[in-house]
């Protein structure tokens, strides 16, 4: 359930974007690698969000995990298993057979960007009598 975390990390840096600016946010793209469960992660930055973001869009863009063999080949790994940890992919390369692959692309969670909305500012004056 990593995914939880890593909403609750968006969220705050988001939050923080928002209040150094005195805005709302009304949009956030992000790029989010095939492992960190882009779909759960969706979810849990809607139901963590609360009132607070109820109206912001998160726009999320998938990265797909891609990998790569010291026999040097490169591709989509999209049979892995995303649970298991990187030293142990537990899938031998389609190439050469050997289980020395690393993940070039999968594991991102980037904020791309964040749309604002300034917050009105009401000044209340009161006349004052003579």
């Amino acid at each position: 359930m990593h995914e939880i975390e890593l909403a609750t990390r968006v969220l705050n840096t988001v939050r923080q974007i928002a209040t150094e600016h005195g805005a709302r946010v009304l949009e956030v793209n992000l790029r989010v690698g095939e492992i960190n469960e882009p779909n759960s992660l969706q979810l849990w930055l809607n139901k963590l969000g609360g009132d607070e973001f109820n109206s912001t869009k998160f726009n999320i863009s998938r990265v797909p995990i891609t990998i790569k063999c010291r026999c040097g080949y490169v591709g989509n790994a999209s049979s892995i298993d995303t649970h298991i940890p990187e030293p142990e992919l537990g899938i031998p390369c389609p190439k050469c057979g050997g289980h020395e692959l690393s993940l070039t692309s999968g594991q991102e969670l980037e904020i791309v960007d964040v749309k604002l909305e300034k917050k009105e500012v009401r000044e209340c004056r009161t006349k004052k009598s003579r």
